[in-house]
C-alpha cells in the first residue's frame, strides 16, 4: 500500500498527541497538607511520558495491532537522532491509541525536539513514514527553559543552562543553575556539588562555584566567582578575582590576584595579588607580594614583607632589587615563659618548646627593642627594656656592640632578665631568671627594623 494513505490521519495523530503531552506534563498546583510527613525516599517519577493519537487509514479508524516507530531528533529535518529509536507493537480500538514513551534521561535538555512516526499496520511490506511534528512543552514548563532534572533514588540532579553541561549519571543531589557554552561547559564531579552558572566551571562532591570563568572546587570548597580560581583545600574558599589557589584545610581567599593559600590549615589571604599564606593559621591582610610561612604568623599589607617566625607580625613598604621580599622590613614578636626555680630560662615564640626563636637568617642586620614583663599570681611585678643590633654575617650571629639594659622596676631584686646573641643557633635570644619555688609568668615584644643584602 502507498504512503499517501496514511498521511493526513497521522498528521492529526501527532496534533492529539501534542496536546495530550502537554496535559500530562502540565501537573495541577497542589497545597500541602501541614502535618508532618515521612522524607523517605520518594518512587522515582522516571522520563516516560504519555503519547496517545488515532490513526486513520483512507479516512477510517484502524482497530487491530500495528507497529510504530518513534524517534527523537533535534531539528525538524535532518539534524541528528536523540536516543535510541522505539518501534512497538500497539493496540488500536476505533483508532484511539496510547503508548510510554522513553528516550532516556539526557533526551529532553531544554532544547527544541521533533517526533519522528513510521507505521506498519498487518499486510504493509515496510513502514510508512509520517514526517517529524514538534513537541511543544507544557505551560508551567515555559518557566523554565534550559532546566532538566536527572531523577535517582536518593536526591535528583538538576541541570541548566547549556544543554551540553554535565553531570554523571551516577551522581546525586548535584546542580547545575545555568551558563555553559560549547567547548566551555559546566561540569559537576561529585555528589551534591554545584555550579550556580558562568562559564568552563567545574565542581566536585559537596562544593560549589557561583560562577565566573574557569573556576573549580574540591573538597567540599567553594569559589564565589571570578576566573581561573582553585579551591582545592578540605573546605577551602575564595570569594573571587583572578588566578587564586586555596589548596590548604579551611583555607580562604577573599579576592585579589595570584593569591596562595597553602598553609597545612586555616591560612588567609585577604586579597591583594601575588600574596602567599602557607603557614598554619597565618594571615596576609592584602598588598602585593607579601608572604607568611610561620605558623600564626601575619602580614597586614604593604609589600614585600616576609613573616617566617611564628606569630610574627610583619610589615614592608618595598625592597632595594627583585625578588626582594623581606629585604626592608619591621617585625614584631611576642616571646614567653612560665619559670618554677632561679635558673636562668629562655623564652620562645610559642612559649613551651626548643624550637621557636627569633633567629636571625645569614646576610640579614636587625636593631631590636625588646621589653620583657614578669608577675606572679600574688601580684609581684617587673619589668626590662633592651635596645641593640645584632647581625648574621655568613653564618656567624653576634651583637654590633653591646646591647643597652634598663631595669624598668623590680619588686623583687633578685630577678632579671637579659639577651644573648646564640651563634649556634643565629637567634637572639631572651633569658630570665626567677625564684625557687615561684611560679612567675614572663612575656617579651621584640620589634626590629631589618635589612638583608
Amino acid at each position: 500500500m502507498g504512503d499517501t494513505k496514511w498521511v493526513v490521519p497521522f498528521m492529526i495523530l501527532a496534533a492529539l498527541a501534542l496536546l495530550t503531552v502537554a496535559a500530562v506534563r502540565a501537573a495541577p498546583l497542589v497545597v500541602q497538607p501541614t502535618e508532618s510527613r515521612s522524607l523517605a525516599p520518594q518512587a522515582q517519577l522516571g522520563n516516560a511520558f504519555t503519547y496517545q493519537g488515532q490513526l486513520k487509514r483512507d479516512g477510517k479508524p484502524v482497530t487491530g495491532e500495528c507497529d510504530v516507530a518513534f524517534r527523537l531528533y533535534d531539528q525538524d529535518t535532518s539534524g541528528d537522532q536523540v536516543g535510541s529509536a522505539i518501534t512497538t507493537t500497539v493496540p488500536i480500538t476505533a483508532g484511539l491509541f496510547t503508548v510510554h514513551l522513553d528516550f532516556g534521561a539526557a533526551a529532553f535538555t531544554g532544547d527544541a525536539r521533533w517526533l519522528g512516526i513510521q507505521v506498519a499496520c498487518s499486510g504493509d511490506a515496510d513502514f510508512a513514514d509520517l514526517g517529524r511534528q514538534p513537541l511543544a512543552p507544557a505551560p508551567y514548563a515555559l518557566a523554565l527553559p534550559g532546566l532538566w532534572t536527572r531523577q535517582n533514588e536518593t536526591s535528583p540532579n538538576l541541570v541548566g543552562g547549556y544543554g551540553g553541561n554535565v553531570i554523571s549519571d551516577t551522581l546525586v543531589g548535584a546542580t547545575i543553575g545555568g551558563g555553559g557554552s560549547s567547548g566551555s561547559i559546566n561540569r559537576v564531579t561529585g555528589s551534591y556539588g554545584t555550579v550556580g552558572g558562568g562559564n568552563n566551571n567545574t565542581a566536585g562532591g559537596s562544593s560549589t562555584v557561583g560562577g565566573g570563568i574557569n573556576n573549580a572546587a574540591s573538597g567540599s570548597s567553594t569559589v564565589g566567582g571570578g576566573i581561573n580560581n582553585a579551591a582545592s583545600g578540605s573546605i577551602a574558599t575564595i570569594g573571587g578575582g583572578y588566578g587564586n589557589t586555596a589548596s590548604g584545610t579551611y583555607s580562604t581567599i577573599g579576592g585579589g590576584e595570584g593569591n596562595t593559600a597553602n598553609g597545612v590549615q586555616r591560612a588567609t589571604v585577604g586579597g591583594g595579588g601575588k600574596n602567599t599564606a602557607s603557614g598554619t593559621y597565618s594571615t596576609v591582610g592584602g598588598g602585593a607580594s607579601n608572604t607568611t610561612s610561620g605558623p600564626y604568623a601575619a602580614v597586614p599589607g604593604g609589600w614585600g614583607a616576609v613573616a617566617s617566625h611564628h606569630g610574627e607580625l610583619a610589615h614592608a613598604s618595598g625592597w632595594f632589587a627583585y625578588p626582594g621580599a623581606g629585604q626592608a622590613q619591621t617585625s614584631v614578636y611576642v616571646l614567653r615563659c612560665t619559670t618554677t626555680s632561679g635558673e636562668a630560662t629562655e623564652l620562645f615564640l610559642d612559649g613551651d618548646t626548643t624550637t621557636q626563636r627569633l633567629t636571625i637568617a645569614s646576610g640579614r642586620s636587625v636593631t631590636f627593642d625588646v621589653l620583657v614583663v614578669a608577675r606572679t599570681e600574688a601580684g609581684a611585678s617587673a619589668g626590662y627594656h633592651f635596645l641593640g643590633v645584632i647581625e648574621n654575617q655568613a653564618g656567624t650571629t653576634s651583637f654590633v656592640g653591646a646591647p643597652q639594659k634598663t631595669v624598668l622596676g623590680e619588686d623583687v631584686g633578685s630577678w632579671d632578665a637579659n639577651v644573648m646573641a646564640d651563634n649556634d643557633d643565629d637567634a637572639l635570644v631572651i633569658q630570665v631568671t626567677g625564684a625557687a619555688a615561684t611560679t612567675i609568668r614572663w612575656v617579651a615584644t621584640a620589634r626590629t627594623v631589618e635589612v638583608a643584602w
